[in-house]
């Protein structure tokens, strides 16, 4: 009854995640800038933004501010915007200026009051509110940094697909305590490395890094499929020493979506605990929601079909997501 049925779910799940591929780890990032113009109270206002959120919407600017000139263009992905803004006063600390882009996070710098300010944004349902009468890069209380960075950490983990993927395939391959080991193996390879890169004590190139993560997915779910068809059995050791080798390269991956935050240099270390910490917790949540599934699965005697069709479908992602990446190595 079931011989063909893995083989549906394969295509279904293809065809559900394929289209999506160029996209695999979706964290949305924006950069912002406010300079001055060559008359007083004129500033010019850049922003940079994904193509897939960066549609032309109006800007909603602080009283006594209206915009006067605006161009956009499009490179890389990413749509630049510049607005020429011509208020009828001095910008004043409080100002703000609401953009209409949901994008998850972004980075704004600007020295227009005296001080050059360098700070990370948090994205919420309206867009991205960009303080620009921020007169200095102070330093936040923990109170601010914390929920900003956990939520950043978990929004990462839940839009990354590629690292979805890879815990999807511990999830997979292990049961009970051994996956437990094994998602602390992958917490801490990759706890490592996000904070070796972070603080910039190594640098590496982003797309191998990229390429190297899809063919983890592709390594391990290749290994659980040989598992649960009995043609290897489950080298606990081997496989903690894997997903800990693993772990190093996803972290690297982490590292860029934090850097892409723009965090200031006071706010460093709060900001890659609690982003490590949303991350974890995501990670958790995740690996949680699979377990209730497949013990509904296995009550529906659906479990094995399921897990070959899952691993199948996200071993074939990991290779596509690979050719890709490779393929835009020499792409500016």
């Amino acid at each position: 009854m079931w011989k063909n049925r893995p083989v549906a779910l394969l295509l279904l799940a293809l065809g559900t995640l394929l289209p999506g591929s160029a996209m695999a780890d979706i964290f949305l990032s924006a950069d912002f800038a406010l300079t001055r113009g060559e008359d007083p109270n004129i500033y010019e206002f850049t922003a940079a933004v994904p193509e897939a959120v960066g549609q032309p919407a109006p800007l909603l600017l602080p009283e006594g501010c209206r915009q006067t000139r605006m161009s956009r263009q499009t490179s890389g992905g990413r749509a630049q915007y510049a607005y020429e803004l011509t208020c009828d006063r001095p910008l004043a600390a409080g100002d703000m200026i609401q953009t209409p882009w949901k994008a998850d996070g972004g980075h704004f710098v600007s020295n227009v009051m005296g001080a050059q300010v360098d700070r990370s944004l948090t994205g919420d349902a309206k867009g991205i509110s960009v303080p620009i009468g921020e007169t200095a890069a102070t330093v936040r209380p923990i109170g601010m940094i914390a929920p900003e960075f956990f939520q950043q950490g978990v929004l990462h983990i839940w839009l990354g697909w590629d690292h979805l993927a890879f815990v999807l395939c511990l999830a997979l391959l292990a049961r009970g305590r051994e996956l437990l080991w094994l998602v602390s193996a992958f917490t801490a390879g990759h706890s490592i490395s996000l904070a070796v890169a972070f603080f910039e004590l190594v640098r590496v190139p982003v797309p191998p890094v990229e390429a190297a993560i899809a063919l983890s997915i592709a390594f391990m779910a290749r290994e659980a499929l040989l598992v649960g068809k009995g043609e290897q059995g489950f080298a606990f050791n081997r496989q903690l020493i894997v997903v800990s080798l693993f772990g190093l390269l996803h972290g690297l991956g982490f590292a860029t979506a934090l850097g892409e935050l723009g965090v200031q240099a006071g706010e460093k270390l709060p900001a890659l605990v609690f982003f490590n910490i949303g991350v974890e917790a995501g990670q958790l949540l995740f690996v949680g929601a699979i377990m209730v599934l497949l013990a509904g699965l296995r009550a529906l005697s659906l479990a094995t079909p399921a897990r070959a069709a899952a691993l199948y479908a996200v071993g074939a992602i990991g290779c596509f997501w690979m050719v890709e990446r490779v393929a835009g190595f020499g792409i500016a």
